[in-house]
């Protein structure tokens, strides 16, 4: 009787010490399935959505063109780099741009300026931009008559490209024509056409 209730005991405690073990590599997963939760609930707490958009104002004596960007998100986006291109052909700046989607029509400097104002903002590689901002990247103010023109030839020959990235390195691509942001491995494949936001 007494080799029974040692082998009884024995079984018992073995069957404890398994039941252990399997009570450990469960409570093992679950903590690692919540901490991957709270990971991706981190990542998407700051995730950025950059849309590029055009827009115009045609008055009776006065108008206005621009382009611009704003982060539809919920975390800042850092803003990677910027190229704009005509007919697919990228240019270096808003002076070459406009001139040449406008076949000439306007002209942002020199003695043929035709454009009363131009306000630039900065959005150099490394710009943070938080959410629920939005910024002209460029504004022209002239007569409705060149506002027109703009509206009509830059809306269906430039194209504003953007590849912006998270805080978490997550990196994106958007342009004016299609809206909805791309993945991007990283930003860095870009460079080489990369525009510089001046007139």
């Amino acid at each position: 009787m007494k080799i029974r209730f040692e082998l009884l005991m024995s079984i018992t405690a073995m069957i404890t010490a398994v039941a252990a073990v399997v009570v450990a590599i469960v409570q093992t997963q679950v903590m690692h399935d919540e901490a991957m939760m709270e990971r991706e609930h981190a990542r998407l707490s700051v995730l950025p959505s950059i849309m590029v958009f055009t827009g115009s104002h045609v008055g009776d004596e006065e108008g206005s063109f621009y382009i611009g960007a704003t982060n539809q998100g919920i975390g800042p986006a850092s803003i990677e780099g910027l190229t704009v291109s005509v007919d697919g052909k990228a240019q270096a700046t808003w002076t070459q741009a406009v001139a040449l989607a406008t076949d000439g029509a306007v002209r942002l400097d020199g003695p043929e300026r035709n454009v009363d104002s131009i306000a630039v903002t900065d959005l150099d590689p490394g710009a943070l931009m938080p959410a629920d901002v939005r910024v002209q990247m460029i504004k022209m103010d002239t007569t409705p008559e060149i506002a027109a023109l703009m509206r009509g030839q830059l809306d269906s020959r430039v194209t504003v490209s953007m590849c912006y990235c998270s805080l978490y390195r997550e990196c994106w691509t958007v342009d004016n024509i299609n809206t909805r942001p791309k993945p991007a491995n990283s930003c860095k494949a870009l460079e080489a056409a990369f525009f510089r936001n001046e007139e």
